[in-house]
């Protein structure tokens, strides 16, 4: 890493002596003369040890864990010997005159607590391997051993292999308890909405794609949130309809029982309801989260009860194989709404097809 500015600790040859305001820095061949701000012995005092920030003259190329020694501009006698910490020290730290001592210290130790401390100071955005590399010395065959081992402890979560994305599990757990607050506030100030839109989500949180992925499913495997399609939801969540919209949703539903989904479009349907496109949908949707009605292939909605009855037809015929016409004879459909149903029972593993026939399994 190139820079001119980078925190350090520094241990003085005379321990009861004090750091110059102004030393030269011997950096493997490298010399350079340094204003050095002294951070003091920190909130865990170790005898002779200081803290650091020094800022070159010109620029360095310096990562964690690289040794050094200061010399005495005058004398031009050592006084000390120091380890990079810090080899890049961020613009809105050089404006900070706090110090950071819990990510000093954690820098202070092995190679799993440096990797620790940067992954919970990336926070939600996770650390990548570039940013690794530039900051220390660890081969990628070694990041990887760090990377599972420090998973496997419970640190961190790996977003990707290759190559190696981390995120802290601190971070990462934070993050989805302040996606479950939105969505209980979402829920609250809007119970007609069926959820928060993924987008809206990610932007609201400044995530990546793959960090919103990944803490989504983590949420629906503990059972804490559902995504629907495109939203994100409460388990507990149900949108909240009036008694017409119970009505229209009761006669959705035996319309789609007596098959005539199959004869009108949803756009008559919409129209015969005086309902608005994203209504009609987001009720079509309540009745498949209700496990009333199954959507099929090219928009086919199906009532559940009446797949049911078509399975149990099917495999009551007795034989290996079946063809479409059999098919459209068994259920009464046309050809244009068997093709999608059969398609369906292929997916659910009732059917396989087998050339211009379907193996029912």
């Amino acid at each position: 890493m190139r820079t001119q500015q980078f925190e350090a600790s520094l241990v003085l040859e005379d321990r009861e002596g004090t750091l110059p305001a102004q030393a030269t820095l011997l950096i493997g061949e490298q010399k350079v003369i340094a204003a050095v701000r002294s951070y003091g012995p920190g909130p865990e005092p170790k005898r002779g040890r200081l803290f650091l920030r020094a800022v070159a003259r010109r620029p360095l190329t310096l990562k964690w864990n690289n040794t050094f020694a200061v010399l005495d501009t005058q004398k031009r006698e050592r006084i000390g010997r120091g380890t990079v910490l810090n080899p890049g020290v961020q613009e809105e730290a050089k404006r900070n005159e706090e110090v950071d001592w819990d990510f000093l210290l954690a820098l202070s130790g092995d190679e799993m607590d440096m990797l620790d401390a940067l992954c919970r100071k990336k926070g939600t955005s996770g650390l990548h391997e570039r940013e690794i590399t530039e900051f220390c010395d660890l081969s990628e065959e070694r990041l990887l051993q760090w990377g599972e081992k420090m998973e496997e402890e419970g640190k961190v979560k790996i977003l990707s292999f290759s190559p190696l994305h981390l995120i802290s599990r601190e971070s990462f757990d934070h993050l989805g308890e302040k996606i479950l607050a939105y969505l209980d506030q979402f829920h609250e100030k809007q119970p007609a909405q069926k959820g928060v839109l993924l987008e809206k989500v990610k932007k609201r949180f400044g995530v990546s794609e793959k960090v919103l992925h990944l803490a989504v499913k983590t949420l629906e495997k503990a059972g804490r949130a559902r995504q629907a399609g495109p939203r994100l939801m409460l388990p507990s969540h149900e949108m909240a309809l009036s008694a017409q919209e119970e009505k229209i949703l009761q006669r959705l539903e035996e319309m789609c029982y007596r098959g005539e989904f199959q004869s009108v479009s949803l756009e008559e349907i919409r129209r015969q309801f005086h309902l608005s496109q994203e209504r009609l949908e987001k009720l079509l949707s309540l009745l498949t989260e209700r496990k009333k009605v199954i959507q099929g292939p090219e928009g086919l909605f199906i009532h559940s009860l009446w797949l049911d009855d078509i399975i149990v037809r099917v495999r009551a015929l007795g034989k290996k194989e079946m063809t479409v016409a059999k098919f459209k004879e068994l259920s009464g459909l046309s050809r244009k709404y068997a093709i999608p149903l059969l398609e369906l029972l292929d997916q659910m593993g009732v059917t396989r097809r087998h050339g211009p026939v379907r193996e029912i399994l």
